[in-house]
């Protein structure tokens, strides 16, 4: 599904595994260069990876090294999991707005549809559509959603039905 290619501010301070000793603290460049590698993915592009190196900082920044470890990003030996888990809804929220800081998602889902359908597509078609669809903030409680593993959310079912929609009004069937 396209929602998986498009993921309240917390202190770090106190929050790096107070009370578990047995844990290894994380290093804060060290998840943030796994979190930039696995948010630009394999074959990233430059814009790719920048979004991923703003996205890794946000992240960290709004969460906190001890919360990603406690959420399962980040391993107890401080490295970024190779499998993300199911998030908790506020992981969820503190993710979305460390990508929506970074990235236009519908400028994302266009660039996604635009790949997807070998460029038969109309860029600005499609995004005008995606836009016109459904608010900014209804994306981000999609994409929230869709990281809980809510995928029959009804805003989940919103998103996706204007993807697609918009997908056919640009001209890809």
């Amino acid at each position: 599904m396209l929602l998986a290619v498009l993921l309240v501010g917390c202190s770090d301070e106190g929050s790096d595994n107070d009370g578990d000793a047995d844990r290894e603290r994380p290093d804060r460049a060290t998840v943030e260069r796994g979190l930039a590698a696995l948010y630009a993915g394999d074959h990233a592009a430059t814009r790719d990876e920048e979004a991923g190196v703003c996205f890794a900082t946000e992240l960290v920044d709004r969460a906190g090294l001890g919360a990603l470890q406690d959420a399962g990003i980040v391993t107890d030996d401080g490295q970024v999991a190779r499998e993300l888990p199911t998030f908790d809804p506020t992981t969820a929220e503190l993710w979305v707005e460390a990508q929506f800081a970074c990235v236009d998602y519908v400028e994302e889902s266009t660039r996604a549809v635009l790949a997807q359908s070998k460029g038969r597509i109309d860029r600005t078609r499609y995004a005008d559509c995606l836009r016109a669809a459904l608010t900014e903030a209804e994306m981000r409680d999609a994409v929230a959603a869709s990281l809980t593993g809510s995928w029959d959310a009804p805003e989940v079912t919103a998103l996706a039905d204007a993807q697609q929609r918009c997908q056919r009004r640009a001209g890809a069937g």
